[in-house]
């Protein structure tokens, strides 16, 4: 797939690439191979894809003769030309925002280079539907997800992606490889689902804990459940009393992790703080 052809298709739907919603083709047919290839699509697996586009990787997952495969896309002059372009294929071709889309519990894979502006959104529906994926990602953003305790790009967002999958880092696209070129390099990331392996009983609760912690980040463990106290809903006396009796609360909150998380989060159940 070179550009000039994928100009010719975005003619054809009649419409230019509009950056402001992330519409960003990929132009270079390797990386949509090592994509789909990371995908580990089988006959029997029923595949979603979020923001096919022109369909160029709609194209190689229908390759891959999955039992069915559900392409969802927001833009309507796109999902028109999806239609038309695959009228002679088995799909469902689906006009709609992927965050209000209700995820079916037949689909078991998901292919996609997703829209940079909402990703964290789709990693999160995705996780809480534990499908295997294999994703396009910003690059900073694959790093961040990937991280280990103690990195810099280490944050809540590590924490819930790596609660709802382990992340492999497949290998990084340059900008050079789509049209019209973004500002940034991508990564292809493989997503397998890791909930289970946690025992985290209460899934609320320890992302309500996460997030506090994590906007105090570079602080010890005592000092950021005071200074989170607004969003675990407690009075700072409340807080204050309780911050050296936590597990691990003189390590620093970028050292956590989700084990360590969930320490604190179990001691907290415990004496029945949240519900004070």
């Amino acid at each position: 797939m070179n550009e000039e052809k994928i100009q010719d298709e975005l003619k054809k739907a009649g419409l230019r690439p509009d950056k402001a919603q992330s519409q960003h083709f990929l132009k270079q047919s390797s990386y949509i191979k090592a994509l789909v290839e990371a995908g580990e699509i089988e006959s029997e697996h029923h595949v979603l894809e979020i923001g096919p586009g022109t369909g160029v990787i709609t194209e190689r997952i229908l390759d891959k003769n999955p039992s069915k495969l559900t392409i969802v896309e927001k833009d309507r002059k796109l999902s028109t030309y999806l239609e038309e372009k695959f009228s002679e294929k088995e799909l469902e071709v689906l006009n709609q925002d992927i965050l209000y889309y209700e995820i079916p519990e037949t689909i078991d894979r998901c292919v996609s280079n997703v829209p940079f502006q909402i990703t964290s959104e789709i990693l999160e529906k995705l996780g809480k539907n534990q499908i295997q994926s294999s994703l396009i990602l910003q690059k900073e953003l694959a790093e961040r997800i990937t991280a280990d305790p103690g990195d810099g790009s280490y944050s809540h967002l590590t924490i819930m992606t790596q609660y709802y999958f382990l992340p492999v880092k497949v290998q990084s696209i340059p900008s050079s490889a789509y049209t019209p070129e973004p500002k940034v390099d991508t990564s292809i990331v493989k997503l397998y689902p890791n909930k289970k392996r946690h025992g985290i009983e209460n899934e609320e609760l320890f992302f309500q804990l996460t997030k506090a912690l994590f906007t105090h980040k570079r602080k010890k463990a005592r000092n950021a459940f005071v200074d989170a106290r607004n969003i675990l809903e407690v009075t700072k006396d409340e807080a204050k009393e309780l911050q050296d009796d936590i597990p691990h609360s003189e390590e620093r909150v970028i050292n956590l992790n989700i084990n360590k998380l969930n320490e604190m989060l179990e001691y907290l159940r415990s004496i029945s703080f949240f519900s004070k």
